[in-house]
């Protein structure tokens, strides 16, 4: 798959230039963005399990974004949820509230209705109602702290396959300082 050319051999130690043709390049794209995948469809899963039973809809919220960052060429997985307009758009109903509610909480405030003169909230009716708030729940980031080694048993199988692409291209790729170990 890869073109290897020996550009300089000297005192029994050689200077090798790899060519990476775009196959590889393909393959590798291509495996790391089904790995990333397969990790958004156990968050995902997850994170439709431990919605409160009262939000019904913010299932159909509930999105992943991958793709690789041409600027870096590191693959990018994005986990969120989607806005009302996006979720319509898409043909499913929307929630009433918005996810960010659930994630963040929301401080107590005055709601005034819109359209209507009285407004019906928790039994009682009136022209403004004094909402006491809610606390944060952070929904999304305990989902993908607390299910940690289910998103990375989810991408071992695609490593591997990156690994024998790698492999039959006779490439190797050098372990950076960078690196985070949990």
């Amino acid at each position: 798959m890869a073109n290897t050319k020996t550009l300089y051999k000297a005192n029994g130690s050689e200077v090798t230039f790899v060519d990476t043709s775009k196959e590889v390049k393909k393959a590798i794209e291509k495996l790391s963005k089904e790995a990333l995948g397969a990790s958004a469809k156990v968050i995902r899963k997850k994170l439709r399990g431990d919605l409160p039973v009262y939000t019904k809809r913010f299932k159909n919220h509930i999105a992943s974004w991958k793709f690789i960052d041409r600027q870096t060429g590191q693959p990018t997985l994005h986990i969120g949820f989607y806005s009302w307009q996006r979720v319509k758009k898409k043909g499913k109903l929307p929630s009433h509230a918005s996810p960010w509610w659930i994630e963040f909480g929301t401080n107590p405030h005055i709601i005034r209705p819109k359209n209507a003169k009285i407004m019906w909230y928790k039994d009682s009716f009136g022209t403004l109602v004094q909402h006491p708030g809610q606390s944060a729940r952070h929904l999304l980031r305990n989902t993908i702290q607390n299910n940690i080694g289910e998103i990375r048993a989810a991408q071992e199988e695609y490593l591997d396959k990156i690994n024998q692409v790698l492999d039959a291209a006779d490439i190797e790729i050098p372990e950076t300082a960078d690196e985070e170990n949990d």
